[in-house]
């Protein structure tokens, strides 16, 4: 088995349920799995996350479903407490992970998600991008690949 990761940065913004402007939201997590399975990769993401008014460097820790050559798509769930106690989610995906050209660049670089509170009630909606030009190759030069064997000496 192989193991894989890497580090990743997500900016845009959320509007929140009964609103008419959009707040910054933002957030950092390193992201890591134990081996890569042929159709869904699932990995471990831990890191801080950012929303203006609701959390202000709230850690988060989650999950990124990882399948953009099978089912196409990538999907991020990040849990977090608030400032105001509370634990919420952002649930999202990139979607449409197939084909060449800018569309596909826009989808790789695109996360779309919706925040909800414990209770399930949507806190608000959101579009993030990874800024290419800014942050690829910090990106790039964070992926790491190893045997499992490899991790396992490392844990242990």
């Amino acid at each position: 088995m192989i193991g894989f990761g890497f580090h990743e940065i997500m900016e845009g913004s959320i509007e929140r349920v009964g609103e008419r402007f959009d707040r910054p939201f933002r957030f950092e997590v390193a992201v890591s799995t134990p081996k890569l399975i042929a159709r869904v990769a699932m990995c471990d993401a831990e890191g801080n996350l950012r929303i203006d008014g609701l959390a202000k460097n709230a850690h988060t820790s989650g999950r990124l479903e990882l399948s953009p050559l099978v089912e196409h798509r990538i999907r991020y769930v990040l849990d977090f407490t608030a400032d105001d106690g509370k634990r919420y989610q952002f649930d999202g995906s990139k979607t449409g992970l197939r084909g060449f050209g800018a569309k596909l660049l826009k989808n790789w670089t695109t996360l779309p998600g919706v925040v909800t509170g414990e209770d399930g009630t949507v806190w608000g909606r959101a579009v993030l991008r990874f800024h290419m030009r800014r942050d690829l190759k910090q990106l790039v030069s964070s992926m790491w690949v190893k045997r499992a064997r490899e991790l396992e000496a490392a844990h242990a």
